[in-house]
């Protein structure tokens, strides 16, 4: 009896090894995409968590700066000295102590790096060097680099004052390098800058 040949032809291993790089071409990319879209969503977390943080404080008698209470407080940057980039940024003790003041919790290292400015302050709030230390109305943001293109992707929240008109508020940040509609209340989230999406 004659035996017959088996296995594959030099073309289906071809056929094979051109579909597998075919799929690999199309997946790579979206597996990467979809990673970045997962870091930058710690901004969105982080700048939703503030403003709880801050409204439960403003509500709340609990009284931060100079015997003020019913007011949001202004953080500055964080963590100080925060450029966006590509990698995590370390929070020292300080960073964090300066979250823990509006009961901001922060767990390991972050993407972002944090503004967090009011306006409108009210008499007994203090003047610091940049940033008035408290106000009735709230700007947050966050920014990051995370696809390493030099151009800062962005988070932005703010809560004005019931009375205020169309603009941005005094004392929100404006790096984010968006015009923002202020309604007479409310909030509002605007994600800008980057490709990720």
């Amino acid at each position: 009896m004659k035996k017959v040949a088996k296995g594959f032809t030099l073309i289906e291993l071809m056929i094979v090894v051109a579909i597998i790089g075919i799929l690999a071409a199309i997946a790579i990319p979206n597996f990467l995409r979809y990673q970045l879209r997962a870091k930058f969503s710690e901004l969105k977390e982080n700048v939703g968590s503030v403003f709880k943080s801050e409204e439960a404080l403003r509500q709340s008698e609990r009284q931060v700066v100079a015997n003020v209470s019913g007011v949001y407080v202004s953080l500055g940057l964080l963590p100080a000295g925060c450029t966006p980039t590509t990698s995590k940024r370390q929070w020292v003790q300080a960073d964090i102590a300066a979250a823990t003041t509006i009961d901001w919790v922060i767990e390991g290292n972050t993407y972002g790096c944090y503004t967090i400015a009011t306006g409108n302050a009210p008499t007994g709030c203090t003047a610091g060097a940049t940033l008035l230390n408290c106000g009735a109305s709230l700007g947050v943001q966050a920014q990051s680099d995370i696809d390493g293109d030099g151009t800062n992707a962005c988070v932005y929240l703010f809560k004005p004052l019931l009375d205020s008109t169309a603009g941005v508020v005094a004392g929100t940040p404006v790096e984010c390098g968006v015009t923002v509609s202020a309604p007479p209340y409310g909030q509002s989230t605007v994600a800008t800058g980057d490709n990720i999406f």
